[in-house]
């Protein structure tokens, strides 16, 4: 009988490690996912600080989707490539940007470590790295953000970070998506 009870404690004491492993998981995914409102009178700008803090944090390649881009931020996408750092955006095709964007548009699609991919199906702002995602309604343009309220979903947890890959990658003409395995 107490060999059983020595087994039982023994069993007793892995699966408090486990328990404890797996509490550990949790608290480390904690944070990883957030949800924020930008605009209105006393947040107008969350949305373009997360956006200036991605850009100038991002260390191999910004990936945008986006449906115009303003000058303002066209301005920092090109300082971006001056570090050698490749920008990829897909955006709309140029005649469903408005005319005001599309002088932009030419603009980086010159713009040498700057490949822009047209997609007409582009309703919604996604920017993202390796590191960090945040998508959201509207579009890279600082004065609409700033009079927007939007909701804004920041992802840092890798797994989740390789889905909006994927959907990215999808959104890809056929001969530009990786291939998976």
């Amino acid at each position: 009988m107490s060999d059983r009870i020595i087994e039982l404690r023994v069993e007793n004491q892995r699966l408090k490690q486990q328990i404890e492993s797996l509490e550990q998981k949790v608290l480390s995914l904690v944070g990883m996912t957030s949800i924020e409102t930008s605009g209105g009178p006393e947040k107008k700008n969350v949305l373009n600080d997360h956006l200036m803090s991605i850009i100038y944090s991002t260390q191999d390649q910004l990936n945008i989707v986006s449906p115009q881009i303003d000058k303002f931020f066209a301005t920092e996408l090109k300082n971006l490539t001056k570090k050698g750092i490749a920008v990829l955006i897909i955006t709309n095709d140029r005649g469903a940007i408005p005319k005001p964007y599309q002088e932009v548009y030419d603009d980086l699609k010159s713009t040498s470590g700057i490949k822009i991919i047209n997609n007409p199906n582009v309703r919604y702002l996604l920017v993202f790295n390796s590191n960090e995602a945040i998508y959201s309604g509207g579009a890279l343009d600082k004065e609409a953000l700033e009079k927007s309220i939007l909701i804004v979903t920041i992802i840092r947890e890798p797994a989740q970070l390789r889905k909006i890959a994927e959907i990215f990658n999808l959104m890809l003409p056929s001969f530009m998506r990786a291939k998976n395995g």
